[in-house]
């Protein structure tokens, strides 16, 4: 099973109009809505690649409710519901269809108390029980849990469970130091870290070192639309997604970890894994709701995934 942790999920909706006038009042023929959160669209991912997953969400009042049913009605997949006092956020995405412009209008997340804090913690480690890979994933709505991602991966290493760390900011500092098996920055989140422009090859190749050098094993690089650099024990591989017609771009860097995770949990080579986790990113883009694609669209990608030794 593959555990995924979100410790800042919310009510993901996209409204469709026309044109965005603003102060205006404008009316929408269409609607949708999902359970947001990058750990929420790895499980979603996981299980369209076939995988077994787990989602571990910390969520308050009715709209974490919200969110609770839908991963577990609408997606199918387990949910693990920590309840926190205060609310879960909801994120409203305003799609202009005729110029395929989005607004999005991100709500504060919940203020998590000390105890919630670690009913958080206590809850992970009875969620690992049984799993094989646990994947930590995004934002934290409030400074009280900087440290839940590093207690989660010591946890992980304790249990034996390999670690994905998908994070930025303070909690990715605090659990880089506690060794995660593997990392999955985008070039920005990698800067914050090293220090330095990744502005060449040369320095997304120096970042990656150094990644190495704090004790991560595998460390993949994400490069957009360009897909991503992958280094593990002195293999290294440049892996580029076949063009497509990008519709929806969001959540595809959390495709990719969930096609990691399944390599990584099945075993695969690591240029099996690598061209899963960019095809499974490259069919995320290509529709509008996130992890929304199925295995047989992901595997013709995978097809035409090209792979550099270097």
């Amino acid at each position: 099973m593959i555990l995924t942790v979100t410790p800042n999920p919310c009510v993901d909706k996209t409204v469709f109009i026309d044109h965005l006038e603003v102060g205006g009042r404008l009316r929408s023929q269409k609607c949708t809505c999902i359970p947001g959160g990058k750990g929420s669209n790895v499980s979603r991912a996981v299980k369209a690649l076939g995988g077994d997953t787990a989602a571990l969400v910390i969520v308050g009042g009715p709209t974490g409710q919200h969110v609770v049913d839908m991963i577990a009605h609408d997606d199918g997949v387990r949910c693990i519901p920590v309840r926190v006092a205060a609310m879960t956020r909801t994120i409203t995405t305003v799609l202009e269809e005729s110029i395929h412009r989005q607004t999005a209008f991100f709500e504060p997340g919940p203020a998590v108390t000390e105890p919630e804090v670690q009913t958080a913690i206590d809850a992970i480690a009875k969620a690992l029980t049984g799993a094989r890979l646990v994947t930590f994933n995004g934002s934290v709505p409030d400074p009280s849990l900087d440290r839940l991602h590093a207690e989660g991966v010591r946890l992980a290493r304790e249990a034996g469970v390999l670690s994905i760390l998908d994070s930025y900011g303070e909690p990715f500092r605090r659990a880089l130091a506690e060794k995660p098996h593997m990392v999955k920055p985008n070039e920005e989140e990698a800067e914050g870290l090293v220090g330095f422009k990744l502005d060449s090859d040369a320095a997304r190749w120096r970042a990656i070192d150094w990644f190495h050098t704090q004790g991560v094993e595998l460390v993949v690089l994400s490069l957009g639309a360009e897909g991503a650099l992958v280094s593990r024990n002195g293999e290294r591989l440049a892996v580029h997604p076949p063009k497509i017609e990008e519709i929806n771009p969001v959540g595809s860097g959390d495709a990719l970890v969930a096609g990691f995770a399944v390599g990584l949990e099945r075993r695969l080579s690591l240029e099996e894994t690598a061209c899963l986790g960019v095809a499974a990113g490259t069919a995320n883009a290509m529709s509008w709701d996130i992890g929304h694609f199925t295995k047989e669209e992901v595997g013709d990608i995978a097809r035409k995934v090209t792979v550099e030794r270097l």
